[in-house]
């Protein structure tokens, strides 16, 4: 077992003590880390992380990414490839005056193409404070054919960005107004006039890093954008917002990113995990390396719980793991159409507390990553083999676990480096201490 890493460390004393601190430099810091994400593209591991202002589930959170091609041995230095527009960033919880990003997953394309998905909110605390989302207005209307996104006054008139940002509205007449870049300027003739992702009064901000909300907004609700890299996680895409395509009636305001890794079947079938307010799940795929997104209208929902994660069996099975509501036996669920249909499979005798773990196989072998006490402790990698009855796939038996540290562990990312070794991507503290970790498989299995 190589030696813990420290890959993104936070250099705030009110997240981490100062020895921790003393971590931080240059390559890996920030003012606070959550949410890892991890993956293999040709020869490169890929490390994407929620970079947060204030350690909490809001206020000003960039993606940001460091990658390695030794195997994890060194790694790039910190690069942020994507950042929400804000009125005020601050190192403070109590400051969400901030659209933001959170949790990331990726996936691989046939083409080799790395997908990332993530949600995107506008300036509020998000699913914390649900009595402020916008329950009642509807984020997308139809325009020739197409869900485009809508827009508000205060007033509650609605009105309709068009394919080139032009702005209509609800008698489908030309406005003045036109939405010119991803992130949300909008401008009326030559003149900027605000974010429609942002609150507040419109004004005046001479500071470069910071803006002012616009006469038109977008609902308050979460959002599903994507993002693409075609180098190993060199440079990324835009932003891409991918909502309308997937998004069902009875989602409500949260459709949500179930962070850590997707999968590529078999066939080349993407598909990615996501949930529904904290319940169900949700299954997406793409037959086109990411370029359009898909959702099975018969079965909206993937008959499991909450965050959860994917892997396949040698003979084709999807197995889904999600994240239960107390300590205790893990959910599972199986598809045996690359994630067209899923039925529920009981549960797995895996326990562990509420928190997202990850999941990955190899071959015949299935590799467990997460916390194993009652509370968010003690990290492990258990290891399992896919049960057949009747030469099919119907879950996993487990037999062997193997410590991953002491003490505070929460979200993780496993992935397979080579033949000889995996990694896994970790939380090492309740914020900003991000940790990496490989084994051999000959010790694990």
């Amino acid at each position: 077992m190589a030696e813990e890493k420290v890959i993104f460390c936070g250099n705030d004393p009110s997240f981490l003590s100062s020895e921790l601190i003393s971590q931080s430099n240059e390559s890996n810091t920030g003012t606070a880390f959550r949410i890892p994400s991890l993956i293999k593209s040709g020869d490169t591991l890929i490390a994407v992380i929620d970079k947060q202002s204030c350690g909490s589930d809001w206020g000003y959170i960039e993606i940001a990414v460091r990658t390695s091609n030794d195997g994890g041995e060194s790694w790039s230095d910190i690069k942020t490839i994507a950042s929400p527009p804000a009125r005020e960033i601050k190192a403070d919880s109590e400051c969400f005056k901030s659209a933001f990003f959170i949790d990331p997953c990726m996936a691989i394309a046939p083409n080799g193409d790395v997908i990332m998905i993530i949600d995107f909110w506008p300036e509020c605390r998000g699913i914390h404070s649900r009595r402020l989302l916008d329950k009642k207005k509807l984020p997308y209307t139809l325009y020739e054919k197409q869900m485009r996104p809508a827009l508000y006054d205060r007033d509650g008139k609605f009105y309709t960005i068009r394919n080139d940002g032009t702005v209509i509205d609800s008698k489908k007449n030309e406005t003045s107004y036109k939405v010119t870049d991803w992130n949300g300027s909008l401008y009326h003739g030559d003149t900027y006039v605000g974010n429609i992702f942002l609150n507040g009064k419109t004004n005046k901000n001479e500071d470069p890093l910071t803006t002012f909300g616009a006469p038109l907004k977008v609902p308050k609700r979460s959002y599903i954008y994507m993002l693409r890299s075609t180098d190993n996680g060199k440079t990324w895409s835009e932003p891409v917002d991918i909502t309308n395509q997937i998004l069902n009636k009875d989602d409500g305001v949260f459709l949500g990113v179930a962070p850590g890794v997707g999968l590529t079947t078999k066939d080349g079938r993407i598909v990615m995990p996501l949930y529904v307010d904290r319940k169900e799940t949700v299954s997406i795929y793409s037959v086109d390396n990411g370029y359009t997104w898909h959702r099975m209208t018969k079965q909206p929902y993937s008959c499991n719980t909450d965050e959860w994660q994917l892997v396949q069996s040698p003979d084709g099975t999807l197995l889904g793991m999600g994240r239960q509501k107390r300590y205790g036996k893990t959910p599972l669920s199986v598809s045996t159409n690359d994630g067209k249909y899923w039925e529920k499979a009981g549960k797995t005798s895996l326990y562990a507390p509420k928190c997202q773990k990850s999941v990955i196989s190899i071959g015949e072998h299935v590799f467990c990553s997460h916390a194993s006490e009652k509370k968010r402790e003690n990290g492990v990698i258990t290891v399992g083999k896919f049960r057949k009855s009747k030469g099919k796939t119907i879950g996993i038996d487990w037999y062997n676990e193997v410590e991953i540290n002491q003490g505070f562990f929460a979200y993780s990312c496993l992935v397979q480096i080579d033949d000889e070794y995996i990694g896994v991507l970790y939380e090492a503290q309740p914020s900003s201490y991000i940790c990496f970790k490989k084994f051999k498989l000959s010790d694990l299995i």
